[in-house]
């Protein structure tokens, strides 16, 4: 994506695993036109020792020679194209020189490896955090220390959501965290939408683990369903996209036990493509989850022109602003109870709201907000100025301490 848009771009793909998991080996291609370095950090389990960042930088070490090996051998064609490394600006695609600007993904081990790459090359780091994990690891010990001291080299940390951002700053205590709204693929904007009209249609996308209470949101449709239907309009259907055959099985003896088989339909594990074909396919999407940082699919379904109805995590209230659907109250997360009578209140108002001449919501409403926020070329211009101001705190930096 950011290639297409014109930046050069590299990877290194450096998992945390076990010890015993780990291998020694650093393996570098070249795919689509970007040098790759994948690899291997062992750690430490629950950072009960000291260690973490002493392996996960000498690991990066390794990683960062070989990336560097790899792109002078892409270089050496283009050898005398090297002007402006270091204006503060983001450079054009191509395999010219180190990078400007270090962009590390998830504080741990993510942050090791791109403080240690940021000062090999001289230039800025960047760090989001997409996961509500790294608010679990204890304000005290060995790992949160390490990292602390690595988090002081960041320039501009941002994570996926606004709620997710404040708690990160409570966590870390070292200044402010951005958001940047996760991007969707160019192709689902042009996705074609089902003929309007007719019953209604929800639609849930998961992989069906307990965090996305599956059970409650079927449960929540079967009142819904009953109200709506004694309302006079058509009866509406659900669709469940993802799960295992065991999660799907579960789920089909509990849409029987509450006498909505006929009105449900589970797919089970599908492609991302057939998600996407399949949400484009129905009015409204819903994601109940107990914890959800970033919400990919509110982003996508919203793209597709559906309506979202969420629960208030912290990507159901960045996400999903009142134009595009319904975050549930704080106390629907209090209970199962409370959360599958709250989303049935709220699916009978995104049935109503869909109905009728004038209609509360529209999908090419949705679509057009969506394209706002969620689409590649707003996510590009996000990344490029944060990039670029990365660039130019760096340069200043360096001419400061040269005293220019």
């Amino acid at each position: 994506m950011l290639r297409r848009a014109g930046m050069r771009v590299g990877v290194l793909a450096l998992e945390p695993v076990s010890f015993w998991q780990a291998g020694a080996r650093l393996e570098a291609s070249v795919e689509e036109g970007i040098v790759v370095v994948r690899g291997t950090i062992p750690t430490i389990p629950k950072g009960a020792l000291p260690g973490d960042r002493a392996i996960a930088r000498s690991v990066a070490r390794r990683a960062v020679r070989l990336y560097d090996e790899m792109m002078e051998a892409q270089a050496r064609p283009r050898a005398g194209h090297q002007a402006g490394h270091r204006s503060g600006r983001v450079a054009p695609a191509g395999p010219i020189g180190p990078p400007q600007v270090v962009h590390a993904h998830s504080v741990f081990a993510g942050l090791h490896v791109g403080a240690l790459a940021a000062r090999h090359w001289g230039v800025g780091l960047v760090l989001t955090e997409h996961r509500p994990s790294s608010l679990q690891r204890a304000r005290a010990g060995w790992r949160y220390r390490a990292l602390s001291r690595d988090m002081r080299d960041v320039v501009v940390r941002t994570s996926v959501s606004t709620p997710f951002s404040r708690r990160l700053e409570e966590h870390w205590g070292q200044g402010a965290w951005e958001d940047i709204a996760l991007p969707v693929p160019r192709e689902h904007f042009s996705i074609p939408r089902r003929p309007s009209g007719g019953a209604l249609a929800f639609c849930h996308v998961s992989h069906l683990d307990a965090n996305k209470n599956a059970p409650q949101t079927l449960e929540a449709f079967a009142r819904a369903r009953r109200i709506l239907t004694a309302a006079g309009h058509q009866e509406p259907s659900l669709t469940v996209v993802g799960g295992q055959e065991a999660e799907v099985a579960s789920l089909r003896g509990r849409a029987r036990a509450l006498g909505i088989e006929r009105s449900t339909v589970l797919t089970g594990r599908v492609t991302h493509q057939e998600a996407a074909r399949r949400m484009a396919a129905a009015d409204v999407l819903i994601l109940a989850s107990g914890v959800e940082a970033g919400g990919t699919v509110l982003a996508e379904a919203q793209a597709l022109g559906c309506l979202c109805v969420a629960t208030p995590t912290w990507a159901g209230r960045f996400m999903v602003e009142r134009t595009g659907g319904i975050v549930l109250p704080e106390r629907s997360l209090s209970s199962d109870e409370a959360l599958v009578a709250e989303l049935a209140h709220a699916l009978v108002e995104a049935g109503q709201g869909l109905a009728g001449e004038a209609p509360r919501w529209s999908a090419e409403q949705i679509r057009r907000r969506a394209r706002e926020r969620f689409s590649e070329e707003a996510f590009v211009a996000a990344s490029r100025a944060i990039y670029e101001r990365t660039a130019q705190v760096r340069a200043g930096g360096l001419r400061a301490r040269a005293g220019v």
